[in-house]
């Protein structure tokens, strides 16, 4: 009666490994009997890689960044820091610059820039929203009273 619990005991190693296995691995990344679909390999972009908005904006000054978007929809005072906000509609989309005082204290600067969409779910392009922002014509009015 030894003689099953032996052959059990061989078998069963035998039996998890190829558990495991895996198919042998190909150059291509394609597991046999698939094709390999080189029109995405060969395909070029319509347009050249998008910068995240930041790039165009860091190290802007309060002044700069007025010219750019005009007056903030919001503005934030968290000392030593500001906190302006944008809005656009087409894409639904708001930016934030965060300004603090540059190295001389005499001037602020955007030290950051971020871009959230308004719609639950939804990504945005940064440059989309920026893009939006931009041909909104500057506002004349000064901001709203400053939230504490």
């Amino acid at each position: 009666m030894k003689t099953p619990r032996i052959l059990f005991a061989l078998i069963l190693p035998v039996v998890l490994a190829a558990c495991g296995a895996r198919p042998p691995a190909t150059t291509t990344g394609v597991l046999p009997g698939e094709e390999l679909d080189l029109s995405l390999v060969h395909q070029k972009p319509d347009e050249p890689p998008r910068r995240p908005v930041s790039a165009d904006v860091v190290r802007k000054t309060a002044a700069e960044a007025r010219v750019l978007f005009g007056a903030p929809t919001t503005l934030r005072r968290e000392p030593p820091a500001e906190v302006w906000q944008y809005q656009a509609e087409a894409p639904r989309c708001t930016l934030l610059l965060f300004l603090y005082p540059d190295e001389t204290a005499t001037r602020m600067r955007v030290s950051h820039a971020q871009v959230l969409s308004r719609v639950r779910g939804q990504t945005i392009d940064d440059s989309d929203c920026l893009a939006a922002l931009l041909k909104t014509p500057p506002q004349e009015q000064p901001p709203q009273r400053p939230m504490s």
